[in-house]
């Protein structure tokens, strides 16, 4: 005797539903996929630095185009000031505006009649040096890497509206996916 199942051809309805599923698999793990990269964007110029040795600011100029984009983030890491050399991109505050940070390259260095030494200092795009020194002493932070464009997203995701859509663009989501399911799986029992 043959032991062969026969099975019937799988209904329309039957397709939507097992496709529905699979689209809500889908669309929920890509959902949860970019909710994770923000918040641990966020949580990496917010939280880390705050815990961690290293600081990240987002770049909200072209002084330093092409090297580093505007809206980049910036993550730098404590150094000697003695261990500066020319051509290392640094961060400071500007003289005058302390709260304003500068990221530019160090152009050369220089001694002032004290014998105390200073950079001056220079963005890549701009055509001259900045008209300020900046006291070559204790520590600092040298950038070593950045990634460009996240930093609007995450400046953005800072601000009252940016939180509220955080919390309003995935529950929209997770509700149309839900809402879906429901629909497919409905029309699936009747069919």
């Amino acid at each position: 005797m043959d032991n062969q199942v026969i099975t019937e051809p799988e209904t329309p309805a039957a397709a939507r539903s097992r496709s529905a599923h699979w689209v809500g698999v889908v669309g929920t793990w890509v959902l949860l996929a970019a909710a994770t990269i923000v918040v641990v964007g966020l949580a990496a110029i917010t939280v880390g630095p705050k815990f961690l040795p290293y600081q990240a600011l987002v770049v909200r100029s072209g002084s330093m185009e092409p090297t580093i984009p505007t809206g980049s983030v910036v993550f730098y890491r404590k150094i000697d000031a003695v261990k500066v050399k020319v051509g290392d991109v640094i961060v400071f505050a500007k003289p005058g505006q302390e709260t304003e940070k500068v990221t530019h390259r160090v152009f050369q260095i220089g001694r002032d009649p004290n014998g105390g030494r200073y950079f001056v200092t220079k963005g890549d795009a701009n055509g001259t040096p900045d008209p300020w020194r900046v006291p070559a002493a204790g520590t600092g932070w040298i950038a070593v890497t950045h990634v460009p464009a996240i930093g609007y997203v995450l400046a953005d995701m800072q601000s009252p509206l940016g939180r509220l859509l955080l919390l309003l663009i995935p529950a929209v989501l997770l509700g149309a996916i839900t809402l879906y399911e429901i629909v497919t799986d409905r029309r699936a029992a009747k069919a």
